[in-house]
């Protein structure tokens, strides 16, 4: 028997997960997300930055196969270049293991689509799936609250996935408002550069651009979705991205001054590009004018056209 369930951290904030039976192999797919505001209001004590920040999921997906181990041990297996103890899924799991002491073990298998150091959070989508998924199959019995909790302490995208949709953020960007997913009707075409940027360098930077100036980026009010009509991808660490990487601001200007694209910035903290397409536009005509401006500056970059999402993962359990 296969079925198919989607999460939403509103109805079930303060609900326990339900559990499965311990034969279960769970399959996720672990969706990415794009920024259409970021704002820095200045940095905390900590070395953090205060944020103004908006969340979008979309639908490009690592996918996650978890399955029960009776060797007691966490083994994650993927292609991505990242040694097991630093990759998310690991270290999530190792902690909720922990947490509840779980006697089983698990064997996750993740294949990568999400580009590593793209700003597109697959890491952080990757860390909230897994908590998801070994909840359930360890039977832990842990709350959304709980978990989410958990996976704040793997970074201040974390929490967002167990929303999913469209969402405003403040501080780190972990306090979270989940709102009007206004975007549903748009495409969202990324455009993925051969190359990677680190979020801890871009922040460098940024800091460096802004050291002096004074901050006049205001907050915005949390309770309201924007006018989608109106809308206007903001960033303030695109300067800083650029700047490492000016080969970007090619990307940006093809996605600016396309006629199928009402708003376009970078990604986070890059390296990846995004666009947010006209309502009255096809995916067709959307992936067919980018295609033809990117071939004419690269052969290397990649284009996605992609839908937005109302959650941060799908997931089917089968027996």
């Amino acid at each position: 028997m296969l079925g198919i369930m989607a999460f939403d951290l509103q109805k079930e904030n303060n609900k326990e997960l339900g559990v499965r039976s311990p034969r279960v192999k769970i399959l996720a797919k672990s969706f990415a997300k794009v920024n259409p505001r970021l704002k820095v209001l200045g940095k905390l004590d900590e070395g953090y930055h205060e944020l103004d920040i908006s969340f979008l999921s979309v639908n490009l997906a690592d996918k996650l196969t978890f399955e029960p181990s009776n060797e007691r041990k966490i083994k994650v297996s993927t292609g991505a270049d990242v040694p097991p103890e630093e990759n998310l899924c690991y270290r999530a799991a190792k902690k909720l293991k922990e947490s509840c002491s779980a006697s089983q073990g698990a064997k996750v298998t993740l294949e990568k689509h999400i580009p590593i150091g793209g700003g597109l959070g697959g890491g952080s989508s990757n860390a909230a799936t897994t908590l998801i998924c070994l909840n359930r199959l360890w039977d832990c019995k842990l709350s959304r609250r709980a978990l989410v909790e958990i996976g704040k302490e793997f970074g201040a995208d974390v929490p967002f996935f167990f929303y999913g949709g469209y969402c405003n953020g403040k501080g780190k960007g972990s306090e979270l408002r989940k709102k009007e997913n206004v975007f549903r009707n748009c495409f969202i075409p990324l455009i993925i550069p051969p190359f990677s940027q680190l979020t801890s360098e871009v922040y460098s930077r940024f800091d460096k651009l802004t050291e002096g100036s004074e901050n006049q980026t205001s907050r915005t009010d949390h309770d309201y979705p924007p006018e989608i009509d109106n809308f206007k991808i903001e960033n303030d660490l695109q300067r800083a991205s650029i700047d490492l990487n000016p080969e970007l601001q090619t990307y940006l200007d093809l996605l600016q001054n396309a006629s199928t694209i009402k708003s376009a910035g970078v990604a986070g903290s890059g390296s990846s590009i995004f666009g947010i397409s006209r309502r009255k536009v096809s995916s067709e005509e959307v992936e067919e004018e980018l295609e033809k401006g990117l071939r004419s500056i690269s052969g290397e970059a990649k284009l996605i056209v992609t839908r937005p999402t109302n959650h941060g993962q799908l997931i089917r359990e089968r027996e």
